[in-house]
């Protein structure tokens, strides 16, 4: 009876080593796909917002806008339509963390209000605007294939490699603003 109780039993050395060999795979192949995962998960602002610039830009590009004051009676006025926006360009740099931009103070507050972009939430991108004529003007003419690029940068990682995400918008024989079918990328997860 007492041999039953004296006998020590445990796990071998190899046994352990076998373990922990086993960990450091699983390991090796799941960090690097979380990271991967939420690098995904943060790119994915961009595209939204780039789609919202879009949206925000063919509605303005259809309104009836007034550059006169006032008219006076029996002078005439016009609205102009097919308007763009001036570039605009994030006054904030991209980083690993998220930013809260002040939009009311935002250096080019006018074409990101006139566009309805100003996202309440914290972002992980810069979000440009690049009007191709350089300056919003009105009376587009159909068939631009140019209007708009509207662009999205960041650095997920802080690394200083930027991801940039684009959305080019021009305008079709109907003269309606129509966006790419795609946006084009380039190192998406860097």
């Amino acid at each position: 009876m007492n041999k039953l109780f004296s006998k020590k039993e445990g796990f071998t050395l190899i046994e352990l080593m076998i373990v922990v060999a086993i960990i450091g795979i699983l390991a090796a192949i799941a960090i690097p796909a979380f990271i991967n995962y939420v690098k995904r998960s943060k790119t994915s602002e961009a595209g939204a917002n780039l789609k919202s610039l879009f949206q925000g830009a063919a509605a303005y590009y259809e309104q009836e806008h007034w550059q006169q004051g006032m008219v006076t009676a029996g002078a005439s006025a016009a609205a102009s339509t097919h308007c763009t926006v001036d570039d605009a360009t994030p006054s904030w740099d991209a980083t690993d963390a998220k930013y809260v931009v002040d939009w009311q103070n935002e250096a080019n507050a006018a074409s990101y209000t006139a566009l309805n972009f100003a996202p309440a939430d914290p972002l992980y991108f810069e979000y440009w605007v690049i009007e191709q004529d350089g300056t919003g003007d009105c009376g587009h003419p159909p068939g631009e294939t140019d209007t708009y690029v509207f662009r999205a940068i960041g650095d997920l990682d802080n690394d200083d490699v930027e991801s940039t995400f684009e959305l080019a918008a021009g305008t079709n024989p109907d003269n309606a603003l129509y966006r790419a079918p795609g946006i084009f990328t380039v190192d998406p997860l860097e």
